[in-house]
Formats: structure tokens, C-alpha cells, sequence
């Protein structure tokens, strides 16, 4: 069975990136984009997605924020944090929130797949 993955990330570059490179695996099915959190939480409660690839830098609502709303949403969700922000205030709030895993943007795509297919084993 294939990873249902929600990609979210406010650069529509870095989103797109993503969600095609990730959407060529034989593992996982992009379900869908947002661009904040907020965008998030209505795309997770409609695609249902699996994992959620959650960047913490965003208008509207930030992904520690989104994170722990979503989870108390869709408690079986895991969330895997991907962000240029490690080790500050968000990523703590982020692990706080129940993210499975932060990873730093600078990460290959192999280690993003890895880590999503890890919190997906987790559910």
C-alpha cells in the first residue's frame, strides 16, 4: 500500500519540487498541496493523507502550530517537519506538538522519503 502524503510549504517552488520528486517513488501518493498551515488542516481533513510533510515558516498559520492542530484533527496523522528554522523556538514547538521527525531543508530527497516512509511505518 502506497504513503498518502500532504506536502506543505509556502514557497510554490520548493512545494512543487517536492511533491514531484516524492510523487515519483513507488512508495507514496502526493494527495495534494498547501501553502500554510491553515490550507493544511482543511487539506488533511479532505485527502486524508497518511503523513504530512510540514515545513514551520509560514503565513497564516505556522507548521508547529498546524502540526498540533491537525493531530488533535487527525490523531493517526504523522507529521514529518522539514524547515531551514532547526533547533529554534518552532522546532521545539513542532517535537512539542507531536512531529515525528524535523529534518533541515538542506537534506537530500532520499533522506525526506526515508524519514516519511519511517513516520508512516510509525502509525
Amino acid at each position: 500500500m502506497r504513503i498518502r502524503l500532504l506536502v506543505v510549504d509556502d514557497h510554490p517552488f520548493v512545494r512543487d519540487t517536492l511533491a514531484g520528486a516524492l510523487g515519483r517513488s513507488t512508495l507514496v501518493d502526493v494527495v495534494g498541496v498547501a501553502g500554510d498551515g491553515a490550507e493544511a488542516l482543511d487539506a488533511a481533513v479532505r485527502l486524508l493523507p497518511d503523513v504530512v510533510l510540514m515545513d514551520l515558516v509560514m503565513p497564516v498559520m505556522d507548521g508547529a502550530e498546524a502540526t498540533a492542530r491537525l493531530l488533535e484533527l487527525r490523531p493517526g496523522t504523522r507529521v514529518v517537519v522539514l524547515t531551514s528554522a532547526v533547533g529554534g523556538r518552532l522546532e521545539r514547538a513542532a517535537r512539542d506538538a507531536g512531529a515525528a521527525t524535523v529534518l533541515r531543508k538542506d537534506a537530500g530527497i532520499e533522506a525526506v522519503l526515508d524519514a516519511v516512509v519511517a513516520a508512516s511505518s510509525k502509525a
